[in-house]
């Protein structure tokens, strides 16, 4: 959850690009779209990804693949309605969301009106191969529900490491807020989520060696056009720890290719196509547009808050100790 506002943050992910590297911008290039001073567009500044739309088609959808303008305004009046009455509340047990000041849900679909973000299979469902389902869906069980053996048995995000790339899609109801750097050579994108700096050089410098694997993979950039395309491999081979969302582990076979493109002033089309034989049929992509218009969408970009994961940190052993103890109860019970 969001606790305090560090504007150093952004300091330090711009000052970990090369030094002399930044230059000034000009505000607008010569069409709708802002240009860089040197000409390229400019991806620079604040972006929320907060939408109503989910990764995945809703399966009660059927082959629904937009929703009608009726459909999204009762959608986006019914989650209005729910928040408010969960406002000021929190149920038993819960250690946080207590109302909904420290969340940054979207209040509304995207523009398009798909039911998912997903646009690639046309079905908007995830191609899982046969048995990587079943190994999903048993993991996603395994989710908040222990045992707690051990650290291990918490997933990445409840030990405060990560939850995978890509990180810039609404995966949770909050902290989907990003910070673009940009020059000549460089893009740092800095994500609210587990505070991620992701620095990608935009030259054409190899690889690093396949032994050199990271948490986020080895990422190069380049411009095609008015796009810039982000491809990035080499993970780490992680697929024996527990993920929220095992679709976005770190492993080897991972391949993420991502395309932001600068629309005008408030909107970035971002999308991204995920390759990985060993768990799909087929390549997939998915469209999860970047904004920073607040009026009209009610979103919350604007800011960009401390992740203090550190709690998460402290949880671990609380969590630990309470299996410990529900543990003894029930040998307690059983005598």
């Amino acid at each position: 959850m969001r606790v305090g506002v560090v504007g150093s943050v952004a300091l330090v992910a711009a000052l970990a690009l090369p030094v002399g590297a930044q230059e000034a911008a000009e505000p607008h290039g010569s069409g709708s779209v802002p240009l860089t001073a040197w000409g390229d567009p400019d991806l620079r500044g604040l972006w929320t990804s907060a939408t109503l739309t989910s990764l995945e088609r809703p399966r009660a959808l059927g082959e629904q693949s937009e929703l009608s303008n009726l459909e999204a305004a009762a959608l986006e009046e019914q989650t209005a309605s729910r928040r408010a009455q969960a406002d000021g509340s929190s149920p038993p047990g819960s250690v946080g969301g207590y109302n909904q000041f420290w969340l940054d849900a979207g209040t509304t679909v995207t523009d398009s009106l798909r039911t998912s973000l997903i646009v690639d299979p046309a079905d908007g469902r995830i191609p899982w191969l046969p048995q990587a389902k079943i190994d999903n869906d048993l993991e996603r069980a395994r989710y908040g529900v222990g045992p707690y053996d051990s650290w291990e048995d918490l997933d990445t995000g409840e030990r405060c490491i990560t939850d995978g790339l890509p990180n810039m899609v609404p995966i949770q109801p909050y902290n989907m807020n990003f910070h673009i750097f940009q020059t000549r050579k460089w893009i740092a994108i800095l994500h609210e989520m587990y505070h991620e700096v992701r620095i990608v050089p935009l030259d054409d410098r190899p690889l690093l060696p396949s032994s050199a694997v990271q948490w986020l993979g080895d990422a190069r950039g380049r411009w095609e056009g008015d796009t810039l395309v982000i491809e990035t491999s080499n993970f780490a081979d992680k697929t024996d720890l527990v993920w929220s969302s095992p679709w976005r582990a770190s492993r080897p076979g991972f391949r993420l290719v991502e395309r932001l493109t600068r629309v005008d002033d408030e909107t970035i089309d971002y999308r991204f196509t995920v390759e990985d034989r060993n768990r799909f049929d087929r390549v997939w992509t998915v469209v999860a547009p970047l904004t920073t218009d607040q009026a009209s969408r009610g979103v919350t970009s604007g800011h960009l808050f401390e992740y203090a994961c550190h709690e998460g940190n402290r949880a671990v052993a609380n969590i630990l100790r309470g299996a410990r103890a529900v543990e003894r109860a029930s040998s307690s019970d059983r005598d």
